[in-house]
C-alpha cells in the first residue's frame, strides 16, 4: 500500500472558546433567596394597594368626551372591562398584573359604582378557524394502481404536500420531551424561564397588509421541485413492486443527492435552457452528469461544514437550540471485482432486473486504509435518476436511488477473481468526511484514483444523503393515513441541496 497522500480534508474544530462553566453560572444560596417570584410580587402588591387605596386625585383638565357629561352621570360611568385571554390561559404573571390594574382602577371609582360583568362567552379556538381540507377529483398518487403507473412518473402527479408550520425542520421535538437527561442547572434555567412573561410574538403579515390570506383558498401553495422529488421517490422507493422482497432480503435502499454538472451530450457542455430559477429536467437520454468540482470548492465547502459542527454545538451560544451536526472523519479504499456468470447466478432477482443485460456487474469491497479491515461488500444497482437544474448557482444535482445488496461470498473467492487476467480490478482512495445531522448525511470526499485511472489524479465529490427507512417508514404513514412527517423530510433533504449549491456561487468570488 502506498504511503498516504496530503489530504485537504480537515476535521472541524469543536471546542468552543470563552464559555463560561456550571459552576460560574449557578447563582449563590442567597442570591437565589433574595428572587421572588414574579406573580406573587405582583399578588401582593394588588393587596396593598386594595388595603391602602390611593385618595382620587383631582384632574387639572379633563378629556374631551366628559366635558359633556354632567357630574352624576360621570359619577355612575362604568369603567370599561379587562380585556379578555387571547389563545388560551396567559401566564400567571400577566394575569396578576391585569388584577393589579384592576383593583387601581377601582380604588378611583365610587363604592356604589357597580363593577362590571365579564363576557361569558369562550375565546375562539384555532380548530374554528382552520380550513376544510380540500377534496381533490383525482386520486393521490400512492393510491393509483402500479399498472397504471409503470415506471415513470405520472403526467400529472398530484401528490400534494399539506399545509404544515416548519417549526422543527430536522426532526427535533419539544424541549419538555427530553427533561430527563436535563443537568440540575439546565433545569432551574427552564423554571426561571417559565416564570417569566413569554416573549411578544412576531407580526404576521395582516399587521402590515391588512385582511390577507397566502391565497384565495387560503392554503399556501406547495413548492413545485420539493413535490416532484417526492413524487419521484414515493414511485420508486415507497410503491415500488417488489418492495416486499427487497425488505425480506435485507437489501438496502440508497437516496443520494450529488452536487456537480449537467452535460449536454449534443454540445459537450453544461445544458442551457434558457430560464433564470431552478428546474427540474425531463428524462431524454441526452444529459449527462459529472459529479466532480473543484479544488478550491472542497475546501470551501469544507470550512463552511466545519463551522457548521461549532454552531451546533451544544457547548456554543444557541446551540442547544440546534440539532446537532456531527462529523467523522474516514480514509478508505474502495476495490471493485468483476463477477463471472456464474457468481451472477447468486444475485436475486429483485437486483438483477435492475441491473439491465450488462456482462460487467461488480462488486465492491472496502477497506479501511489504516487497518486492512474489510468494511463491506456489497453489489449495487442503479433504480432512477432525476435531474435538478440551477441555472443560478455553478453546481446542478442528481438525485439517484440506487439498491445495495451485501455480497455473502468471501473475499478470497473475489480476489482469485480478480488475479485472472480477463477480469479487471479498479481501485479508489477515498479521503471522507461525513456530516450527520438527523435524517441527513453530508459526505466531502476527495478521491484520488492510482495508475492513471479517472479524469484527473484527485476528484472532489459533494453528496447529500437521506434516510432511506425515514423515506420509507414516513411514506407508508401517509399511504396509510396516519399522521406523518413525509413532507418535511423531503423539503429538508431538498432545501439542503439548495443551500450547499447557492454556497458554491459565494465560493467563486
Amino acid at each position: 500500500m502506498s504511503e498516504r497522500e496530503h489530504s485537504m480534508s480537515v476535521s472541524p474544530k469543536t471546542r468552543v472558546g470563552s464559555l463560561p462553566s456550571n459552576a460560574e453560572n449557578r447563582p449563590s444560596t442567597s442570591e437565589g433567596d433574595s428572587r421572588a417570584d414574579p406573580a406573587h410580587k405582583a399578588a401582593s402588591t394588588a393587596e396593598v394597594k386594595q388595603e391602602h387605596p390611593a385618595p382620587t386625585p383631582t384632574p387639572a383638565k379633563r378629556k374631551l368626551d366628559d366635558r359633556s357629561m354632567s357630574p352624576s352621570e360621570l359619577e355612575h360611568r362604568n369603567s370599561r372591562p379587562p380585556p379578555g385571554e387571547v389563545n388560551g390561559r396567559g401566564s400567571e404573571a400577566a394575569q396578576d398584573s391585569i388584577k393589579e390594574e384592576t383593583v387601581k382602577e377601582e380604588s378611583f371609582k365610587d363604592e356604589s359604582t357597580p363593577a362590571p360583568k365579564k363576557s361569558a362567552t369562550p375565546a375562539p379556538t384555532d380548530e374554528a378557524e382552520r380550513p376544510e381540507r380540500q377534496r381533490r377529483a383525482e386520486p393521490p398518487v400512492w393510491a393509483l394502481s402500479l399498472r397504471t403507473l409503470g415506471k415513470a412518473l405520472p403526467k400529472h402527479a398530484n401528490y400534494v404536500l399539506q399545509d404544515r408550520p416548519h417549526s422543527h425542520l430536522n426532526g427535533d421535538k419539544e424541549a419538555s420531551g427530553s427533561r430527563s437527561q436535563e443537568t440540575p442547572d439546565a433545569g432551574q434555567q427552564r423554571n426561571n424561564s417559565q416564570a417569566q412573561p413569554p416573549a411578544t410574538q412576531q407580526p404576521g403579515p395582516q399587521e402590515f397588509l391588512g385582511p390577507w390570506e397566502a391565497s384565495i383558498t387560503g392554503v399556501k401553495p406547495y413548492e413545485e421541485m420539493s413535490r416532484a422529488v417526492a413524487d419521484f421517490l414515493f414511485i420508486h422507493v415507497i410503491n415500488a413492486q417488489d418492495a416486499q422482497e427487497i425488505s425480506s432480503r435485507g437489501i438496502e435502499f440508497e437516496i443520494e443527492a450529488k452536487l456537480g454538472t449537467l452535460i449536454d451530450k449534443d454540445t459537450n457542455h453544461r445544458v442551457e435552457k434558457l430560464i433564470d430559477s431552478e428546474c427540474v429536467l425531463r428524462d431524454t437520454g441526452r444529459v449527462a452528469f459529472q459529479s466532480s468540482m473543484t479544488e478550491a470548492h472542497h475546501k470551501a465547502f469544507n470550512e463552511f461544514l466545519n463551522h457548521v459542527v461549532i454552531q451546533t454545538d451544544p457547548r456554543a451560544p444557541n446551540g442547544k437550540n440546534r440539532v446537532q451536526v456531527h462529523y467523522k472523519h474516514r480514509r478508505e479504499i474502495d476495490k471493485y471485482f468483476e463477477l463471472p456468470l456464474d457468481m451472477q447466478a447468486r444475485i436475486p432477482g429483485c437486483v438483477r432486473s435492475r441491473l439491465g443485460t450488462r456482462k460487467n456487474v461488480k462488486a465492491r469491497v472496502t477497506y479501511d486504509e489504516k487497518t486492512g479491515e474489510v468494511l463491506n461488500k456489497i453489489v449495487k444497482a442503479r433504480v432512477a435518476d432525476i435531474d435538478l437544474h440551477m441555472p443560478k448557482c455553478p453546481m446542478d444535482c442528481r438525485i439517484s436511488i440506487n439498491l445495495e445488496m451485501n455480497w455473502d461470498g468471501s473475499v478470497e473467492e473475489l480476489e482469485q477473481v480478480a488475479g485472472q487476467p480477463t477480469q479487471g480490478i479498479t481501485d479508489r482512495r477515498k479521503d471522507r468526511l461525513s456530516y450527520k445531522q438527523g435524517n441527513y448525511q453530508i459526505d466531502l470526499t476527495q478521491v484520488t484514483m492510482p495508475n492513471g485511472q479517472g479524469r484527473g489524479d484527485k476528484e472532489h465529490e459533494l453528496e447529500i444523503e437521506v434516510s432511506a427507512s425515514a423515506v420509507i417508514e414516513q411514506g407508508r404513514r401517509a399511504m396509510a393515513g396516519e399522521s406523518h412527517g413525509y413532507q418535511e423530510l423531503i423539503e429538508g433533504f431538498v432545501d439542503n441541496v439548495r443551500v450547499l449549491a447557492r454556497k458554491g456561487r459565494e465560493f467563486q468570488h
